[in-house]
């Protein structure tokens, strides 16, 4: 077993083996020890320039709560502002801060949820989907955000080698 690498060699390892057919498992297990999580989830993203675009949870680490989903039409608000067209990690520590981007905001609090962080995740420059992670309020502080920048390749990885991702 690679549970005795450091976690970003252990995703390496799990890379270079043959018998991986997703490596989103391995994605979820990364974030979880570099930053941390209660909901795991990755979703793609298909933009279109005159009508904005679809997004689909592609990968969720809670299947009942947090399904994988069909395609939904992308709403813009706030958080699209950051994370789509700025390209930039939304991070808020309480509901209050995602309940006017996220309008099932109500049931991520009946989950003990409170707070989130979204990664976008660009290919040659193009905004295609976002790894997303959700802990209870307060969670995501500026110390364990600080090795976000460690989960870029990872992630671009798994999106782009795992078939989930071609939606």
């Amino acid at each position: 077993m690679l549970d005795h690498f450091p976690p970003l060699q252990r995703f390496s390892e799990v890379v270079r083996k043959d018998q991986w057919t997703s490596l989103f498992p391995e994605l979820e297990r990364l974030c979880q020890d570099v930053v941390g999580h209660r909901l795991f989830s990755c979703s793609v993203f298909r933009m279109n320039s005159t009508e904005g675009g679809v997004a689909a949870r592609i990968y969720t680490s809670d299947q009942k709560n947090y399904p994988v989903s069909g395609l939904k039409t992308i709403i813009p608000n706030r958080w699209t502002d950051i994370v789509i067209m700025q390209r930039e990690v939304f991070v808020a520590n309480s509901v209050e801060g995602f309940s006017d981007v996220f309008p099932d905001h109500e049931f991520i609090e009946s989950l003990g949820l409170g707070s989130v962080v979204n990664i976008p995740v660009m290919l040659r420059g193009d905004f295609i989907g976002t790894v997303n992670m959700l802990h209870e309020a307060g969670f995501y502080t500026r110390s364990r955000l600080e090795s976000l920048e460690r989960l870029n390749l990872p992630s671009l990885l798994a999106f782009s080698l795992s078939p989930e991702a071609a939606v």
